[in-house]
């Protein structure tokens, strides 16, 4: 699957696994990619998460003809999130489909595939991404509205195991509809939600469970008639009967609690609970007097939103921090397939599988004391690790070691390598056909036509070529097509009488032909940085060196209609890294009221960075500015 990211508003950069300092809230487009599909999606990150805070994660499900940001503004959820710290993930229906999403179509109503896959992978996705969130896999929920929540109730039937308990305002009964439209609209209902039920049990398979729920409905809703909401109620009371092997009962016409409110000054609601023997709530039913198609205490700085109903965000919320997934543990890990690859004079690359997904570290040495270690954190099944900076001909003892998520902790046995004598090839250029005037490869600065060889070529059988891949993972290559300028590496495995031998080369390729236009006139604008949000003190970013929160921003503010960002990436290929469309122009993020935004510089590692600014001005053309700094923090 891919990703492709663009950041829509304020932006705190995040990359790596190691928490990150308290920073500003971000909201940022991705695009999902998966077998069944592909759609874009938003995380909302709150404000001050750091990646060492495990939190929930809620799904929000748009309803039709809505969008992502649309149904943020409406429901207030990121407010909440920030209140509260969780991750919330928006994902997005394609305009292909009016932005409905097709919870009618049979395509569309069962586990692995369809819509649902596609929700599911995204969620699954934002769960994996360690780097950026630290989601608590029991703390995992859906919720929609309209046509999101008949999706909703799809996907809790079709991914129990994943959601630990769904919300829906104004949605349907599972398979209410299998036409493949989104109407009629069942102005008397869809089918008896004691058959629904039984297909959405049907449809949980293996992983059947009970699925909590939450609903809201408005009673002068007509274009989800109220009748729809009942049947939600009813049907899931059916299937958490039959998922519980009858030990849950609820009798839609007997509930465990009933409780009439007043939104001061706005709207009455009843509340139904239905429990199970343990006093656990299972059910819980809003019916909010004269709303219509609405979200209840939703904000109209969004669409389909009414203020004066009860929150249905906030109810969500809490019922969904009473209700937590248990997951069934992992069996006990194992590490298998332990192999050396790769070994040359000076490295030799370690690679096994675990059935669990777990980090990766090798510790190794001359001795079973080892002393030396090489790790990874990343949660994987197939491992591998380059040790590297060894002693030619040289036996190394090595022992992998793996641990899951559940920290379930595995070590292989004591194995060994040895690596090779000390080479007597090396890649080498030269300009000329007949290999002339040549010179070693290592640290070169190339361009044009040029041609890189082994030497010497006595006692060679075979040379294999990878080109910007020292690990030598896949087919090996052979090219003469053009290279980018930059940095890179060719690794070649020399295979000679008795063995194979490893040599990489780093080397700068600049390419000056044809001649480059004459340089623009010197910009008016700038990069700058400061250490305060009122941006006094601030000097050029260019060459200096930053940490801790800063303030990066184009200065001066006028005669910008645009700023388009690139971090590490002077070329400006592919997406920006984030876009500004108002004052001031900040790097981490838009703020219309002149507000400065942060730029966590811990997020990033120690070192050499650059960040890349195209400035659209009022009067015509772009401006193109380039700071390169260093980050430098404890």
């Amino acid at each position: 699957m891919a990703l492709v990211v663009a950041a829509i508003v304020a932006l705190t950069l995040q990359v790596g696994a190691r928490p990150a300092a308290a920073a500003a809230s971000t909201f940022i487009q991705y695009t999902y990619s998966g077998s069944a599909g592909s759609r874009t999606y938003y995380v909302y990150t709150p404000v001050n998460y750091t990646t060492g805070q495990r939190v929930p994660l809620i799904v929000m499900l748009h309803g039709c003809g809505g969008n992502a940001v649309d149904f943020s503004n409406t429901t207030q959820m990121n407010a909440l999130a920030d209140s509260k710290q969780f991750i919330v993930v928006y994902p997005q229906q394609s305009s292909t489909y009016n932005g409905c999403w097709v919870w009618a179509g049979l395509a569309n109503q069962a586990r692995g595939a369809g819509e649902p896959a596609i929700i599911a992978g995204i969620t699954q996705t934002v769960m994996a991404d360690a780097a950026h969130w630290n989601v608590d896999p029991s703390h995992v929920y859906i919720v929609g509205f309209s046509a999101g929540a008949g999706m909703a109730v799809v996907i809790a039937a079709t991914y129990p195991d994943l959601y630990a308990a769904m919300g829906e305002s104004a949605g349907y009964e599972y398979k209410a509809l299998t036409n493949g439209t989104v109407g009629p609209y069942l102005p008397n209902g869809g089918p008896d939600p004691i058959l629904q039920g039984a297909a959405a049990y049907s449809a949980m398979g293996s992983h059947a469970r009970v699925v909590p729920v939450i609903a809201f409905q408005g009673t002068q809703d007509t274009t989800v008639p109220p009748i729809n909401g009942d049947q939600v109620v009813r049907q899931w009371m059916e299937t958490d009967r039959l998922a519980s092997g009858g030990t849950y009962n609820g009798s839609f016409s007997a509930p465990s609690g009933t409780v009439a409110g007043q939104v001061p000054g706005g709207r009455a609601y009843t509340v139904r609970t239905w429990n199970d023997p343990a006093s656990s709530e299972v059910e819980e039913y809003w019916t909010v007097t004269g709303m219509a198609h609405a979200w209840s205490g939703g904000s109209t700085t969004g669409s389909y939103a009414d203020p004066s109903g009860p929150s249905a965000s906030q109810n969500m919320y809490t019922f969904f921090m009473a209700h937590v997934l248990v997951l069934p543990p992992p069996p006990p890990l194992q590490i298998a397939a332990v192999a050396v690859g790769n070994v040359g004079a000076t490295s030799g690359v370690v690679t096994w599988q675990t059935n669990n997904a777990a980090s990766s570290r090798v510790d190794y040495g001359t001795t079973t004391s080892y002393g030396s270690a090489v790790s990874d954190p990343a949660l994987l099944t197939s491992h591998s690790l380059t040790l590297s900076g060894l002693t030619s001909n040289t036996t190394y003892h090595f022992q992998v070691t793996s641990v899951d998520g559940v920290a379930q902790t595995q070590s292989s046995a004591d194995a060994a390598l040895t690596t090779t004598a000390p080479t007597i090839y090396n890649l080498f250029v030269s300009a000329a056909a007949n290999r002339s005037s040549a010179s070693a490869l290592q640290a070169q600065t190339v361009g044009g036509t040029v041609y890189v060889f082994v030497s010497p070529e006595s006692g060679v059988t075979r040379v294999r070529f990878w080109l910007d891949n020292p690990q030598m993972v896949g087919t090996p290559r052979q090219t003469e097509a053009a290279i980018p300028s930059g940095q890179h590496s060719i690794t070649t495995a020399v295979d000679r009488a008795g063995g194979t031998d490893v040599v990489t080369s780093t080397f700068t390729v600049s390419n000056n032909a044809p001649p480059p236009p004459p340089p623009p006139p010197p910009s008016a604008f700038s990069l700058q940085v400061s250490p305060a949000p009122d941006r006094s003190g601030a000097g050029a970013l260019q060459g200096g060196t930053v940490s801790g929160t800063t303030y990066v921003f184009v200065s001066p503010a006028t005669g910008v209609t645009r700023v388009r960002f690139w971090l590490d990436n002077p070329q400006m290929t592919g997406t920006p890294r984030q876009t500004e469309g108002l004052a001031p122009w900040d790097f981490a993020g838009t703020a219309g009221n002149g507000t400065a935004n942060p730029f966590g510089t811990t997020a990033l590692a120690n070192g050499q960075h650059t960040i890349t600014a195209a400035v659209d001005k009022s009067a015509g053309g772009t401006d193109v500015l380039n700071a390169t700094f260093t980050t430098s923090n404890p």
